[in-house]
């Protein structure tokens, strides 16, 4: 059994977490570690018999307050005792103030792997946003050292096309398996992504009118007799304190026909729910590609290009809200259009599989299992 060093962002964000979720079973003869040493992701993590954290026992802790002992960046350790070292993510290559302390932890990791002949895979993230040339050049030659880097949509690909390890498919949630989730309840049902687009870069100056489209909308649909759902993908991120704030400006008899859910770590539970909208007002990536997935109708949000291009990728662009059309969020002609903004993803979903494919390879595992 191979042992797989995992970089992953874990704050019970529903994408990330639904990364891992996949990862783990299509690789179940394979032994995934997660790179966090808190345990609120025991229980998420005991679901699965292949996946476990570092070991960060009490005196670890000491020692590394200490500064007695290091149990964190010890990559060297860790580079000698996994075959290899994957990072699996999304928007994982953004230019953030903290950029040259992250960007120096990674590239610690690499060398660590690589000098002891080691594999290193990068799957299912885009590039940027970026600035500066000094980014962008930064990670190319991360890129450089690594053996498989798979993008998720074809703007990061060609950035980065001249290096030859460089590739793209799909993001790696189209290939989610969907079966159970086909006979959901037919209701008459709208669901919301919500997002503070205050903790997105440049985005706070929306704020208020985000907030402010988003009860037009909802007032809106429930005067035509559907129920609302707003939905908090990442806690973490702000997404409930933005949804009790759209609560808030909700008139009482619209009020009752809203009910929120908030994401805990329950992917069937969340997915299931998902599967009961008829439409998802979707601002994060992965609502997007959930509603899509199960054949909702969709209204993409845009606060970010990835979502655009992902959508460029797929040819579906008829129905855009970007941040400064918000108003298109409670616009009759486009909620109408929404309804069936849905696109067949057969194929699309089987070039997603590629993701894994030199991952696969190097796993010595090519059969392919269903997900969730």
């Amino acid at each position: 059994m191979k042992k797989v060093f995992v970089d992953i962002y874990l704050q019970f964000n529903l994408g990330d977490d639904l990364f891992l979720d996949i990862l783990a079973k299509k690789f179940p003869n394979s032994e995934f570690t997660i790179n966090y040493v808190g345990n609120n992701y025991d229980q998420f993590i005991s679901q699965y018999n292949n996946v476990k954290r570092r070991k960060y026992s009490l005196i670890n802790k000491i020692g590394q307050r200490l500064k007695i002992t290091d149990s964190i960046t010890n990559y060297d350790t860790v580079a000698k005792e996994y075959d290899s070292l994957l990072f699996i993510g999304g928007s994982i290559f953004r230019e953030e103030d903290y950029h040259h302390i992250l960007y120096q932890d990674r590239m610690k990791m690499v060398k660590e792997f690589k000098s002891r002949g080691k594999s290193v895979f990068v799957l299912g993230a885009n590039f940027g946003p970026y600035k500066s040339e000094a980014f962008f050049n930064d990670y190319k030659e991360f890129f450089k050292l690594c053996d498989d880097v798979c993008f998720r949509d074809l703007y990061s690909y060609k950035l980065f096309e001249g290096i030859p390890q460089v590739r793209y498919a799909p993001d790696i949630v189209f290939q989610m398996e969907i079966n159970d989730y086909k006979n959901a309840p037919d209701k008459k049902r709208v669901g919301f992504s919500i997002i503070d687009v205050g903790h997105k870069q440049g985005l706070s100056k929306f704020h208020n009118e985000y907030i402010n489209s988003t009860v037009k909308s909802i007032e809106t649909l429930i005067s035509k007799g559907y129920e609302c759902c707003l939905m908090s993908f990442c806690d973490q991120e702000g997404d409930l304190q933005v949804i009790n704030e759209i609560k808030s400006k909700l008139s009482s008899e619209t009020i009752n026909k809203v009910f929120v859910y908030e994401y805990k770590g329950e992917l069937k539970e969340a997915i299931n729910l998902i599967a009961s909208f008829n439409l998802f007002i979707a601002a994060r990536f992965h609502a997007n590609i959930l509603a899509l997935l199960l054949g909702i109708g969709v209204m993409p949000v845009i606060y970010s290009k990835k979502t655009t291009n992902m959508l460029e990728d797929i040819s579906l662009t008829d129905v855009l809200v970007n941040m400064d059309e918000l108003y298109l969020q409670y616009d009759e002609n486009t909620l109408n259009r929404s309804f069936n903004n849905k696109i067949n993803l057969e194929m699309i979903s089987n070039d997603a599989k590629n993701q894994f494919s030199k991952l696969s390879v190097f796993l010595n595992q090519n059969n392919i299992r269903g997900i969730i």
